[in-house]
């Protein structure tokens, strides 16, 4: 049997010609779908600046709150060791009354959520981006809900003694204060041997400590958000 030279090589060129049309069709559906992807991972990260932006001044606010917490236990400490030579009694109500560590950060977590459950995380070129939305969005945010849920029982802790000893009677002026309202004391009576008691004392230097390291971890946090934007913005900018 006699082969065709001619008709032999028109059929190889011809299969060459349409593997490589296949091959290149699938070429070019991948890189359009890896576009698409790439495209929908930058839109996220612009989602997620966003909402970076918006923890930060979250952080910024629970973090004057708490400060201004840490000073008023601060001063109360310091007006006992002078044996009530600083402060005036309704001072000393007003920042008790006023004193709330149990104010907490609450993150938010769905741009993340999304990139991972989209594959999207995966798509993110700068590794150092990577890792720093693991450290927050894992180990921070563990560690930040642990350390809030101690916070609020000792607030819990914290009003209980002192609203009891000192017979505290309270309303909130919901007109002040930028998001929870101010708490404004109506009465109270001054128990003086509470106040210079060893309970009263280590009360306020327990929530001192508390409020010192949730200052410490919010800073941390907020730190790593700040390089993350970096990081974020340059990914879609690049």
């Amino acid at each position: 049997m006699k082969i065709n030279l001619e008709n032999f090589k028109s059929y190889t060129v011809n299969s060459v010609v349409i593997l490589f049309s296949v091959i290149l069709s699938f070429y070019i559906e991948g890189e359009r779908e890896l576009n698409e992807k790439s495209v929908y991972k930058n839109k996220l990260i612009t989602d997620l600046i966003n909402t970076i932006n918006e923890d930060i001044n979250q952080i910024d606010y629970i973090r004057s709150q708490v400060s201004e917490t840490v000073k008023n236990y601060n001063s109360i400490l310091n007006d006992i060791d002078s044996k009530n030579k600083n402060l005036s009694r309704a001072d000393i109500m007003e920042k008790i009354v006023g004193d709330n560590i149990g104010i907490s950060f609450f993150p938010q977590e769905g741009i993340f959520n999304q990139l991972i459950s989209t594959g999207s995380f995966e798509l993110i070129e700068k590794n150092e981006l990577k890792s720093l939305l693991l450290e927050i969005y894992n180990h921070q945010n563990n560690r930040n809900y642990a350390t809030s849920y101690q916070l609020d029982l000792f607030q819990i802790k914290f009003n209980e003694r002192t609203y009891n000893n000192f017979r505290i009677n309270s309303e909130y002026n919901y007109q002040d204060g930028e998001i929870y309202g101010k708490p404004v004391v109506k009465s109270y009576i001054f128990n003086e041997n509470y106040y210079y008691s060893n309970e009263f004392y280590g009360l306020l230097a327990e929530g001192k400590v508390n409020g010192n390291n949730y200052l410490r971890l919010i800073d941390n946090i907020k730190e790593n958000y700040i390089q993350s934007r970096i990081y974020a913005e340059y990914e879609i900018n690049n």
